[in-house]
């Protein structure tokens, strides 16, 4: 259950936006609250972090029926990720990937192995290009991949230019090898070699006719 929710928090990046002003069906912030953790989104916002994570964290505690107090610890918890989070994926990454990477810490992977990642994935200038990524290595942790496992298997992948789309079925194959009783290591690792022949297997694109 644990990985299936940080699963959805990271592919679907906090719902809940908004300083204070939830979407429906949301708890509202009490007032205190509110000013607590827009005073800690403040520092946030001058180091060039998000701040809407805060808040959703914040609504997410209120939901669960924590107090302030554990409510606040959280929320600070989660700011110190995300600034760990830049200083690993640098200051170009997105906001996006700053949450992504914050839910990746927060699962257990070491800073230096988000660093590790990025720099995997420097040929790939696309804005947000490792979220998918960095989500993947969050949900496969959480499914007692190891991090070191979990990251080598995506370095690979990211270098040899596997798709968003593979990188979303090698955590589903992942997922139902380790339901079906596969070591999680031993799952990432042969799932991850699978997508490798696959993309060393695609035919070269074909050369442009001369003008």
């Amino acid at each position: 259950m644990r990985a299936r929710w940080l699963g959805f928090i990271c592919a679907v990046p906090f719902a809940l936006r908004a300083q204070g002003a939830s979407p429906a069906g949301a708890p509202q912030l009490t007032p205190s609250l509110k000013i607590a953790v827009g005073r800690l989104a403040d520092s946030v916002r001058a180091v060039g972090l998000p701040t809407d994570p805060l808040f959703a964290k914040a609504a997410e505690g209120t939901l669960k029926g924590a107090n302030e107090e554990r409510v606040m610890a959280a929320v600070r918890r989660l700011a110190r990720e995300l600034s760990e989070a830049k200083a690993a994926l640098g200051d170009g990454a997105t906001a996006a990937e700053l949450e992504a990477g914050a839910s990746a810490l927060h699962a257990g992977v070491a800073p230096e192995l988000l660093a590790r990642l990025r720099r995997a994935a420097k040929e790939r200038s696309a804005p947000g290009h490792l979220v998918m990524p960095l989500v993947t290595l969050a949900d496969m942790v959480a499914r007692n991949v190891s991090a070191e496992a979990a990251v080598t298997s995506l370095e690979t992948l990211i270098s040899r230019g596997a798709a968003d789309a593979q990188l979303a079925t090698l955590r589903s194959e992942v997922e139902r090898d380790i339901t079906g009783g596969e070591r999680p290591d031993v799952a990432v690792q042969r799932r991850s070699a699978s997508i490798v022949r696959g993309l060393e297997g695609r035919a070269p694109a074909a050369p442009r006719p001369p003008d």
